[in-house]
């Protein structure tokens, strides 16, 4: 019986941390700081090319940087993981967008790369211990237009105010 315990506080934990990775992609979507701090621990290592810092640190910067943005989108996939005790290790793949504004003009910036995370369980509650963003691929388009979308689309513009936003 103690070894199925153990199996099954392993797939509780593996949830969990699932559950923590799918909540930074939602927090950058709908520009939710609060929601965007409480997946990275305040101490957390954080590399993204752009910023190397604190997770403190890091929240500010990237919320600045997806203000920026006229759109956003994020799609993660299923990470791997390693659970072991209270720290675990996780690489996540994802893909994602942005449409900004340079010089008057509209550019769409497609990503791919990966997360490759320490998680670990402080108080009971997983968090981001460790981050380095790998940019394995990057395309950009240029458009004249960012809000051309199919006829009756409903185009929603992404922040934490929004009537549609619901912090699940």
């Amino acid at each position: 019986m103690p070894e199925n315990n153990a199996a099954i506080q392993e797939l509780l934990d593996k949830k969990a941390c699932e559950e923590l990775l799918a909540r930074y992609a939602c927090a950058l979507e709908w520009i939710d700081e609060e929601a965007l701090r409480a997946v990275f621990f305040a101490d957390a290592d954080v590399d993204y090319g752009f910023f190397k810092g604190r997770g403190d640190e890091f929240v500010p910067a990237m919320m600045a940087q997806i203000r920026g943005c006229l759109r956003t989108w994020h799609n993660n996939g299923t990470p791997l993981l390693r659970i072991s005790g209270d720290e675990a290790q996780a690489e996540t793949h994802g893909t994602g967008a942005t449409i900004v504004e340079i010089d008057g003009q509209t550019v769409t910036s497609l990503l791919g790369g990966r997360y490759l995370d320490r998680l670990e369980r402080r108080d009971g509650a997983w968090g981001i211990a460790k981050r380095v963003y790998v940019v394995d691929w990057h395309q950009t388009i240029s458009r004249d237009s960012a809000t051309e979308a199919l006829p009756g689309m409903n185009m929603l513009m992404p922040s934490a105010e929004h009537s549609l936003y619901r912090r699940l």
